[in-house]
């Protein structure tokens, strides 16, 4: 099997291409990583592994080792991640691999970066760093139906049950996308307590929300034409917990439980 390397020289200023069985430069010593970047996806509070090569131009036949340190423009918590800290390209190959085991230890929704460079004690030439770009997985199945018990506050007059207490309601939540949702009715019921007796809000109002690594927002706009924003979490024990609040300064809290 034939591996192309493209090797960039600023010193020497040429490209050329390595192949396994050849070698076409036999005086020039080079260790390179397979890529300059690449990407890995963690799944949610889970682990994952990636093996990163590195090739050499020459073919020896002593093994040699290089060692592998860490930029420290790398934004990925040392928890997140394990690695050795040299290769070694075996005798009579020109190929090494760098094993990395990864776990979700403080990577954050928008990725993590780990820049990795090559380090030679016997003046061998190595090339640019390899950025392994490290992404967060977080697969969202909240589409159901749910009970939800809503405690809240409204700064209208009208509502007798005000604060309101433990209220309970029932809605279904529907998925429109990989990690995007509707709710029947996005305040629970609410309104429909507070409102139906004095403005003839006797009808639910879809709400939506956004599921990005079991953090949820959303926005809607209600029968007042006011905005109503949604904050909450997905517990991951069947539960979620939700704040909205509308542009009057009505607000409520509630916990949806799967049924």
């Amino acid at each position: 099997m034939k591996k192309i390397i493209y090797l960039f020289l600023t010193l020497l200023s040429f490209t050329f291409l390595q192949n396994c069985e050849d070698t076409y430069v036999p005086n020039l010593d080079y260790a390179t990583f397979q890529s300059a970047s690449e990407t890995v996806t963690v799944v949610l509070n889970g682990t994952a592994s990636f093996d990163v090569k590195v090739y050499t131009t020459n073919i020896m036949n002593s093994e040699r080792t290089f060692s592998i340190l860490i930029d420290d423009a790398s934004s990925a918590d040392p928890q997140s991640y394990s690695l050795p800290s040299s290769v070694t390209v075996p005798a009579n190959t020109n190929e090494g691999t760098i094993s990395i085991n990864f776990s979700d230890n403080n990577i954050s929704n928008s990725g993590e970066t780990l820049i990795l460079t090559l380090s030679s004690s016997d003046n061998a030439f190595v090339g640019k760093g390899i950025t392994i770009n490290i992404v967060r997985d977080c697969p969202s199945d909240l589409a159901g139906t749910y009970s939800v018990i809503s405690n809240g506050t409204s700064t209208d007059g009208a509502p007798v049950n005000n604060p309101l207490v433990d209220f309970a309601y029932e809605v279904e939540i529907t998925k429109t996308d990989a990690t995007t949702y509707t709710i029947s009715d996005g305040v629970a019921g609410v309104y429909i307590d507070w409102y139906c007796d004095a403005y003839g809000y006797c009808f639910e109002t879809e709400g939506n929300f956004t599921d990005t690594c079991g953090i949820l927002s959303g926005t809607w706009v209600e029968g007042f034409d006011s905005t109503v924003v949604l904050t909450g979490e997905d517990n991951f024990d069947g539960t979620l917990t939700i704040t909205w609040e509308n542009g009057f300064g009505d607000t409520a809290t509630a916990v949806y439980t799967k049924m």
